[in-house]
């Protein structure tokens, strides 16, 4: 087709947010929404060449487990995010198998755990063009309550941070970083103002003057995420926001949206070495170890003990190869563990 369009694989509750954002713009591209297997889907790219496809496909969804009880959901969430991996990259590798199988150059927008997923399959040689969410969800109540604190308009504050998906998580619900590193500056009109605000107090402030819907509730703002960037690059506003593993890198990042995809765009006095160092050191509090050059995925002794004393399930190293099968054995036996707890 020559007409430009954008393909929505998997609609759940956020690819359905998605959906409905998208329809509303005016002079969007024609829009297909579907499901993939990989023979359909190397025949469908083919027929559609969309200009974006975007993925919200997953195994379990990530707020599947805050429907637990609070000290249920307390006591494996303490693993954290990473252990979790092969339900996000599963369904993504077999997405990008057939992309790369159809020949068809587009820009893939991943929902589906991008700062892990993402760069994992850069070793592969198979990354999406960006990930969505996650650092942009803390930006932006980091720059609503950043204009609150300096009694500016939101319209003249500019926040450029660098973070991972765990920090993301953790200062939206507990005002810290736990420790973990990263990166932020902001700028009032264009002079940076870093230096007179807090950032202690900063991030405490987002969850009384930043905060924003938990669990499923806050899809819509994911949704909004997601909207920015595939609208950014169908319609080449070349404007500046935040994404998790922009081609195929470690964490979250400020970005540049563009009809090319996505480009890094960091802080004259940040590096791309140093932030990529922020990223993977700041994954181990999401229960990451490391990511290998071959795409295997290695979890921390804590992340893989929690699950193992809880569910009974041994994974320290997630290969490209047993991803798969791992992701069918843990989802037995969560739902096995989680089954207790029903009433």
């Amino acid at each position: 087709m020559s007409q430009k369009s954008i393909l929505i694989v998997g609609l759940g509750d956020l690819g359905g947010y998605v959906l409905e954002f998208l329809a509303r713009v005016p002079n969007i591209p024609r829009i297909i929404a579907a499901d993939i297997n990989e023979d359909w889907g190397i025949r469908k790219v083919k027929e559609i060449q969309p200009e974006v496809i975007y993925n919200s496909m997953t195994l379990q969804s990530w707020w599947v487990i805050t429907t637990l009880p609070k000290d249920a959901y307390k006591t494996i969430d303490e693993a954290r995010y990473g252990i979790w991996y092969p339900m996000h990259f599963v369904p993504t590798y077999k997405l990008m198998q057939a992309v790369k199988k159809s020949g068809v150059q587009t820009h893939v927008v991943n929902a589906a755990f991008p700062d892990l997923v993402n760069p994992a399959l850069a070793k592969i040689g198979l990354s999406p063009t960006v990930g969505i969410g996650n650092i942009d969800n803390l930006v932006c109540s980091l720059r609503l309550t950043a204009a609150r604190m300096l009694k500016a308009p939101m319209r003249s504050v500019t926040v450029y941070m660098v973070a991972p998906h765990f920090v993301s998580y953790y200062a939206a619900r507990f005002g810290n970083t736990a420790g973990a590193p990263y990166y932020l500056k902001v700028t009032l009109d264009d002079r940076d103002v870093t230096p007179k605000i807090n950032l202690d107090e900063l991030l405490m402030n987002v969850t009384t003057m930043g905060k924003r819907p938990g669990s499923i509730q806050a899809h819509p703002v994911v949704a909004s995420s997601v909207c920015r960037i595939i609208l950014g690059i169908i319609f080449n506003t070349n404007e500046l926001g935040h994404a998790p593993g922009p081609n195929g890198l470690p964490g979250g990042y400020p970005i540049k949206i563009n009809a090319q995809g996505v480009q890094v765009f960091l802080p004259e006095n940040m590096s791309l070495e140093q932030a990529i160092k922020i990223n993977n050191d700041a994954q181990v509090y999401e229960g990451v170890e490391s990511i290998e050059k071959d795409g295997t995925v290695i979890i921390t002794d804590k992340a893989a003990s929690i699950f193992k004393k809880l569910l009974d399930y041994d994974c320290k190293k997630y290969t490209i190869e047993n991803s798969e099968a791992k992701a069918r054995e843990l989802d037995a036996k969560f739902k096995k563990w989680a089954a207790q707890y029903k009433s």
